[in-house]
């Protein structure tokens, strides 16, 4: 992505994750890695908790950015309370957006990877 494009992704994202309460503080495209990183506030984290609505939030964000045929990127997450505290950690594999996108890996299949990732 140029850099036009990904200030204009940049802003689509933070846009959209805000009207639910997600606040990016950073995002950033690490094309040589085919990785977005993102760090956020959550209104509703708390000690030993992230919510997963919020994590499927960011991924479907993602998701409806891209074309129809997108085939994924890993995605790093760190996340926030409003006090600056990490929460927890999540990660997407680009490997799962693929299979998803290809019916290899079901929604639920998808999600239950992610969780896996979830530390807190």
């Amino acid at each position: 992505m140029h850099k036009d494009e990904f200030d204009d992704f940049e802003f689509q994202v933070e846009s959209r994750l805000t009207s639910h309460g997600v606040y990016v503080q950073t995002f950033e495209e690490r094309a040589d890695e085919n990785t977005y990183a993102v760090t956020y506030e959550s209104i509703a984290a708390e000690p030993g908790s992230v919510p997963h609505s919020e994590i499927g939030r960011v991924i479907n964000v993602l998701r409806d950015l891209h074309a129809d045929d997108w085939s994924g990127a890993d995605v790093e997450a760190t996340v926030h309370d409003l006090e600056g505290e990490v929460r927890g950690y999540w990660y997407v594999d680009a490997e799962w957006f693929d299979g998803l996108h290809n019916g290899d890996l079901s929604q639920t299949d998808f999600s239950q990877k992610v969780l896996e990732t979830l530390s807190v």
